[in-house]
């Protein structure tokens, strides 16, 4: 549905080139929600606009359901970008026009007879929840409230794609939570595909398939949502985490446990998180855990359970113990002794 190849933007300025976006490659399949997470300035909202040709690419390719974007004349371009849904962090409604016609005016713009407007206007309202809103102004509205209006005037197109651009980072935790539920019923609802960028990792938890860690305008590591909250490779991807589930013993305990011997990480994934594995290895090898932290992180698709655990007892017994443990699936990091 959406395919970048190798693409890269640069910006020219005074004091000489910026590269935005280097050499991205990513492929979101349809029906699917992809997301790319990185910190301030490092390239997630040029990227976003790649894909829509808001910013044209300096080189690379940019495919929608087939059709290689950067190629098209302008009209064509515009008749492709009525595929592309796109809601922004400042919502960029009308303050001089109501609810109903913020939504409105885009569909008198394409064309559409004032019977398939007032259609449009009504069935969006009703999915994003704000039928009883239509005559409000803006200012009458709440943060969500306006978000919601953005996402319907979005979806009145009837795009094959919505991209989200940071669309919860103005809103409160609350508020976030609502609006990411309603992503989520669009995607299974409507069928519609999502690309969104964000810099907070739990709208990755929640709604994503897929996710990309971008620092530096490079993709540095991505996988399966799953997958990269099990067993993070960067450092920047592990901070991330953090966020929502701290990975770090702190030096403070370690110092008073006065801990020896082998301290791991043990990461359960699917079948893994529902069994007594630490409990049967505890009996069958003679060891001894002491726990020091744990969390679990519901995902999407499937669940994550990270625990931190000292076992004190016979070396041997406790090799054979975490021996044991990764043969029953479970992540294994050996974090000190």
């Amino acid at each position: 549905m959406i395919k970048l190849n190798n693409v890269s933007k640069v910006f020219e300025s005074k004091s000489g080139d910026v590269k935005a976006v280097s050499n991205v490659n990513l492929h979101v399949k349809k029906g699917e929600i992809h997301g790319v997470i990185g910190y301030s300035g490092a390239g997630k909202s040029t990227l976003i606009r790649c894909v829509n040709l808001l910013e044209r690419p300096t080189v690379g390719e940019v495919f929608i359901s087939g059709t290689e974007m950067t190629t098209l004349p302008l009209n064509k371009l515009r008749e492709m970008r009525q595929n592309i849904g796109m809601i922004f962090q400042g919502f960029n409604l009308l303050k001089t026009a109501t609810v109903f016609e913020n939504i409105a005016i885009p569909l008198k713009l394409l064309g559409l007879d004032k019977n398939e407007v007032e259609l449009r206007v009504v069935k969006y309202l009703e999915i994003v929840g704000l039928t009883d809103r239509q005559k409000a102004y803006p200012n009458q509205l709440s943060g969500g409230q306006k978000q919601r209006v953005a996402i319907a005037r979005a979806l009145a197109q009837e795009p094959k794609i919505l991209l989200s651009d940071e669309a919860t980072s103005a809103l409160d935790p609350e508020t976030t939570e609502s609006i990411l539920d309603l992503l989520l019923k669009v995607n299974e609802e409507l069928g519609i595909t999502i690309l969104l960028i964000t810099h907070e990792m739990n709208v990755i938890q929640k709604i994503c398939d897929y996710v990309y860690v971008i620092e530096g305008g490079e993709l540095i590591e991505h996988g399966s949502t799953i997958d990269l909250f099990a067993a993070p490779k960067e450092e920047t991807t592990t901070k991330f985490l953090n966020t929502i589930a701290q990975r770090k013993i702190p030096t403070s305990l370690v110092q008073q446990l006065n801990l020896t011997g082998n301290v791991s990480r043990l990461t359960f994934v699917g079948e893994a998180a529902g069994q007594p594995l630490i409990a049967l290895a505890t009996e069958r090898f003679n060891v001894t855990p002491n726990i020091l932290s744990a969390n679990i992180i519901e995902l999407k698709n499937g669940i994550v359970g990270n625990i931190v655990i000292h076992l004190v007892g016979e070396t041997n017994n406790i090799i054979n113990a975490i021996e044991f443990l990764k043969e029953q699936g479970v992540g294994v990091e050996e974090l000190e002794g």
